[in-house]
């Protein structure tokens, strides 16, 4: 299976399940969640592509892709996290740990991921 249909499976898994936890749902449903979700499966496909073609190169740009990744999902998840905060939008404990969750899960696909490309 594609990386591309994966990442697209776990966008889709992450947002129903959402939808079916009852301490969340009322977040589940904003268009700022389906804006972050659906925003760190387009992160997670550019990063790859940086990553697989870094792979190509010489080991201090996978290096440095790899790396490059990992400070760039940490900062959106700042940024994104510290915004949402500062704005007071509603739901703001569902949002932080929804976001956590969504990172976590994302980054697990993109490692798994990377392992292969190093593998092969």
């Amino acid at each position: 299976m594609s990386f591309s249909i994966k990442t697209i499976i776990l966008a889709i898994l992450c947002v129903v399940t959402g939808h079916l936890l009852p301490f969340f749902q009322d977040l589940a449903g904003e268009v700022i969640w389906y804006s972050t979700v659906v925003g760190y499966a387009v992160l997670t496909l550019l990063l790859r592509k940086w990553v697989a073609n870094a792979q190509k190169g010489s080991a201090i740009k996978f290096t440095t892709a790899v790396n490059g990744t990992t400070a760039i999902k940490m900062l959106l998840t700042l940024v994104l996290v510290t915004g949402y905060l500062v704005a007071k939008l509603p739901f703001p404990r569902q949002y932080v740990f929804g976001v956590f969750v969504v990172f976590i899960a994302f980054t697990a696909l993109f490692v798994i991921e990377t392992q292969r490309i190093v593998r092969s």
